[in-house]
């Protein structure tokens, strides 16, 4: 039932052309989402005691990833994979639900598993939904290609530092059929030692932090969590990464290969670049967004000195750090989204590019805030979740804030990365001092 209020989760992807993706619903040949369940052996109070870690879920259990896959085919590709893993003694459920980022975004997912979960709780209360209305969510693109203003202005100066140069590996990657893609970068990904750890920022850490950074400041700006979050996980990662790069030596293959893709803008670079999801849905006077579903997510970038980064961490360069994610989120204009946009749809391999760098320059990260997401209502009929989170993407450098259970407090500061980077962060002496090791 929720499907038929979210059709787009049962297409078929189409390559249109070289980077190009459009999704048909076709009622006579229908996508079906994947379902599973399995059968775990451990119980909820030791699921629960290991603080809700998805390592010790079953194998197969949980299959995310930061790309499309399915088979070299796109028509065959699933749009949304779902799994319910049965706790031992009847002790509760995992639910798994992966969903292609091509259709959906965040906040999207959101309404999604709301609407589900609203069609679950009146079954089980009286085994009937008939009276739930329609939902008014809505999938289809040109509701926000129309809401998009055109850009009226040269690029803007404050976007030259958000495109990253085209390379060998991002036009490949926009050439090649979404399977393939998906197939390589998890090939890729396959054998390296990529895990998540999560971390707990408490809400009197948070406070405490935004009046430090207030009171350093000579702004009247306002200064938000997210601020001060992405300034201190900034500085934390940046000085994890830093130290891991000074302790091995940068040659043979891999340096050359990192040499020949990317040219010289992966050498000696002067800032660390954290890109934060930025949703466009209340950014654009009236554009009415609010019950599209679809992905309108785009790019924010920070630039922080590498030099201010090297040096210990203080309260002023947190407050340096967090003015500088302010100054980027009110860049986020009408215009700025106008030719955000723009340049992605004329840009064949231009949400390529930022997967690319990733993959081999080292002071770059990637920040999704979830934070504000209400995933604590999300109520099936037998109450609302113990803990939401995401699980190993293998996908290095991406991080995600969640908000913590309501009897809890605070974010979750959930951080995808190679193992020796994690163990970097664990033991940094500033990250330490401002959140809880969970995982």
């Amino acid at each position: 039932m929720a499907i038929e209020d979210f059709p787009i989760l049962a297409g078929r992807l189409r390559q249109v052309q070289t980077g190009k993706l459009e999704v048909v619903v076709d009622s006579d040949n229908l996508n079906i989402p994947k379902f599973t369940e399995i059968q775990s052996s451990i119980d909820f109070d030791k699921y629960e005691a290991a603080n809700f870690n998805p390592a010790l879920l079953p194998t197969g259990a949980v299959k995310p990833t930061a790309f499309l896959r399915g088979g070299f085919q796109e028509e065959n590709i699933k749009l949304a994979d779902i799994c319910i893993v049965r706790l031992k003694d009847c002790g509760g459920v995992v639910l798994s639900v992966s969903i292609a980022h091509a259709v959906v975004d965040g906040y999207g997912f959101n309404l999604f598993m709301h609407r589900w979960a609203e069609i679950n709780k009146k079954l089980v209360a009286d085994n009937t939904a008939t009276d739930l209305g329609v939902s008014n969510a809505v999938c289809n693109r040109s509701i926000l290609q129309k809401a998009v203003p055109t850009p009226q202005e040269p690029c803007l100066s404050v976007l030259h530092n958000m495109y990253i140069p085209s390379s060998y590996l991002s036009r490949l990657f926009a050439w090649v059929s979404p399977g393939i893609r998906g197939t390589i970068f998890d090939s890729i990904h396959a054998f390296a030692d990529i895990s998540i750890s999560c971390f707990h920022v408490s809400r009197e850490t948070l406070d405490q932090l935004r009046q430090s950074v207030k009171k350093n400041s000579s702004t009247n700006l306002r200064i938000s969590d997210n601020d001060v979050l992405m300034a201190a996980i900034t500085i934390a990662y940046a000085q994890s990464i830093l130290k891991h790069e000074s302790e091995r030596t940068n040659t043979g293959l891999a340096s050359w290969l990192k040499s020949a893709f990317l040219g010289s803008s992966s050498k000696n670079p002067k800032n660390f670049v954290t890109a934060e999801a930025a949703d466009i849905r209340h950014r654009i006077p009236n554009g009415n967004l609010e019950n599209y579903s679809g992905n309108s997510a785009i790019s924010m970038m920070v630039h922080s000195p590498i030099e201010l980064l090297q040096i210990p961490a203080s309260s002023e360069a947190l407050t340096q750090v967090a003015l500088g994610v302010r100054k980027s989120t009110n860049e986020i204009t009408s215009e700025y989204i106008a030719q955000s946009i723009h340049e992605a749809e004329s840009e064949s391999d231009f949400v390529f590019r930022p997967l690319v760098h990733n993959t081999f320059v080292a002071e770059r990260m990637m920040v999704t805030n979830l934070s504000r997401f209400t995933f604590y209502t999300t109520d099936f009929g037998w109450g609302i979740p113990q803990f939401v989170g995401p699980a190993n993407a293998k996908f290095p450098k991406f991080t995600w804030f969640y908000p913590a259970h309501p009897s809890k407090g605070g974010i979750y500061i959930h951080l995808n990365d190679y193992s020796n980077i994690l163990q970097q962060m664990q033991t940094n002496s500033f990250w330490t001092e401002i959140s809880d090791f969970v995982y």
